[in-house]
């Protein structure tokens, strides 16, 4: 396991009790999974490491369940243009996610960033939104483009 991960998997776990939630062994070992992963990863590559290291059997239902349930419980996230899955980079604060996050994808290198929107950006978006008569949930927004390193 990679270094600060076990601390990670105990912020979960401690994430989860709070909303009264079980991060079953299943789960842990697919959020540990998640932790271990530099670039996002798709729900197949974590179940070929799962079936790999933990559950030989596991069938791809196991591991969309786990990884719905870590979305759902703000320990996971799930890139919507790319299909990929990532641990959230800020399981240590207390911010939250209701303001939505904000994810800088490098189409280049495929790097992401997890940004949360700060209050100026999310304030102008709201108020714009607002005009338009739409009110927005925490639906995550990505944003694509090259990152510091590959930008010419």
């Amino acid at each position: 396991m990679a270094p600060g991960s076990q601390a990670k998997l105990e912020i979960a776990e401690r994430r989860c009790l709070e909303q009264g939630l079980k991060l079953t062994p299943q789960r842990r070992q697919v959020m540990a999974l998640l932790l271990e992963q530099d670039d996002p990863a798709s729900a197949y590559d974590l179940l070929d490491a799962l079936q790999r290291r933990h559950q030989p059997g596991a069938k791809p239902p196991t591991i969309y369940r786990a990884l719905d349930f870590l979305v759902a419980a703000g320990l996971a996230h799930r890139l919507a243009s790319t299909n990929r899955y990532m641990a959230c980079g800020h399981l240590a604060c207390d911010h939250g996610h209701e303001a939505g996050t904000l994810f800088l994808v490098c189409d280049q290198c495929g790097a992401v960033r997890e940004a949360p929107m700060d209050s100026p950006l999310r304030r102008q978006l709201q108020r714009s939104l607002k005009n338009e008569g739409f009110r927005v949930g925490a639906q995550p927004l990505e944003m694509h483009g090259r990152c510091e390193r590959c930008a010419p």
